[in-house]
């Protein structure tokens, strides 16, 4: 053991220095790999920890754990307890190696997969979450990458990680940052589950207004015209104009896992030529990925509102809501899928047994029929849905600015 530096960000009862102890002196006996995971035993059995399970959470979700069907020989060589910690062994690139997690579940029930290896923290020296918070900084990070094997694969054993130096404060003092990073951790847990059930209950809104369960009255407490059946191109222009100008700043926009993503801006003087000829939206425009994947029957219909123009390509079929229509209204109709139907009916009887199919200006224009409402309905309805979604937006930068004042506690807690 040797003394080394002290942390930034400490609490105050504490002031003794950090001591450095290799990995194999904080745990309670040797490292060791799991079980061998044969596919044919998955889906009855024990609980299993796997590789994916070293990359979600702070600690392993024990609801959502693979079973495995193994004896209980093997199975009580390779038990897990509460405390155990996991780094993955292999990895296609070096960066990969090493990824750890803790099991912090009393279960009986739980064993490991061959391809990690696991630690029993000495439950006197360390705290299980403490130690594995550590270990997930970039600090420990580089130095259990820097002891990776690279062939084919990169990999880790359990001598090549045993001897690494680990520096920790004393067993309160990581009790008190343990307790106190839990904390954050459940304030992060209640605005990601408040994020969930806003977004749930949109949906639900959604589907009541877009079904017309729920309904709207004017100012005068006059219920509105019954919803209309009108075809798409009563409702929509097309945008077919094309980007002429070789120095115009520029967006592209690309579908990509059907969304449509506004990507950076082009290089005047060298990028924007490439995309002379593509449709030239303003804002408010509509982009619609035309192409249909077997299984996947709708494509992207996205707006453009974070820019004032862009480009897309010809490939996509372009449009833009008339006067007296309201542009929030038809983003709210597209994301509910009301046109999936349709679509789908267009897409059946187009691509039959072929796997991919692009629907015609035509049929996008004449063979789509929608019921909407009124101008002022429409408006009702969009008020509605856009409080809802400020809601949305403000826990989820609540979600993003709590993780990140942990991201900060972590890199001033931990030398």
């Amino acid at each position: 053991m040797s003394q080394v530096l002290t942390p930034r960000l400490r609490f105050n009862e504490f002031n003794k220095s950090l001591m450095s102890f290799s990995l194999i002196q904080l745990a309670e006996n040797n490292l060791s790999n799991g079980v061998f995971n044969d596919a044919k035993l998955v889906g009855s059995g024990y609980k299993l920890i796997n590789v994916k399970d070293m990359y979600v959470g702070d600690q392993v979700d024990i609801k959502n754990l693979t079973l495995l069907n193994i004896g209980e020989p093997e199975f009580k060589r390779n038990q897990v307890k509460y405390g155990d910690i996991f780094f993955t062994r292999s990895s296609i690139v070096p960066s990969g190696i090493a990824y750890s997690n803790v099991n912090l579940s009393n279960d009986d029930d739980i064993t490991f997969d061959g391809h990690l290896m696991k630690m029993s923290p000495d439950l006197n020296l360390v705290v299980p979450y403490y130690l594995s918070a550590k270990f997930k900084t970039w600090t420990l990070r580089k130095r259990f990458i820097s002891r990776g094997k690279q062939s084919t694969m990169t990999t880790i054993g359990q001598s090549d990680i045993s001897d690494i130096l680990v520096e920790i404060p004393s067993i309160e003092e990581q009790q008190k940052i343990a307790s106190f990073l839990t904390s954050v951790d459940s304030r992060i847990s209640q605005l990601t589950e408040k994020h969930r059930l806003l977004k749930e209950y949109k949906k639900g809104v959604m589907q009541q207004i877009f079904s017309q369960q729920l309904r709207f009255k004017d100012e005068d407490g006059k219920a509105f015209p019954e919803w209309e059946e009108k075809q798409f191109a009563d409702v929509f222009n097309r945008k077919t104009t094309k980007n002429k100008d070789n120095n115009l700043n520029v967006l592209t926009i690309s579908a990509q896992q059907g969304l449509v993503s506004q990507l950076e801006y082009f290089n005047k003087s060298v990028s924007a030529k490439d995309v002379t000829g593509y449709y030239l939206l303003e804002r408010g425009d509509f982009a619609y990925n035309k192409s249909y994947s077997k299984g996947y029957p709708m494509g992207a219909i996205k707006p453009l509102n974070k820019y004032d123009s862009g480009v897309v390509s010809t490939l996509y079929i372009c449009f833009r809501p008339k006067a007296n229509h309201c542009e929030f209204f038809f983003e709210q109709f597209f994301n509910g899928g009301l046109l999936n139907s349709e679509i789908a009916k267009i897409a059946q009887e187009g691509a039959r047994n072929h796997g991919l199919l692009n629907v015609s200006v035509k049929e996008f224009f004449d063979d789509i029929k929608m019921s909407i409402p009124c101008l002022k309905e429409q408006q009702k309805i969009a008020q509605l849905l856009k409080s809802i979604d400020k809601k949305i937006d403000a826990v989820e930068q609540q979600v993003e600015q709590t993780k990140l004042f942990k991201k900060g506690l972590l890199q001033q807690m931990f030398v």
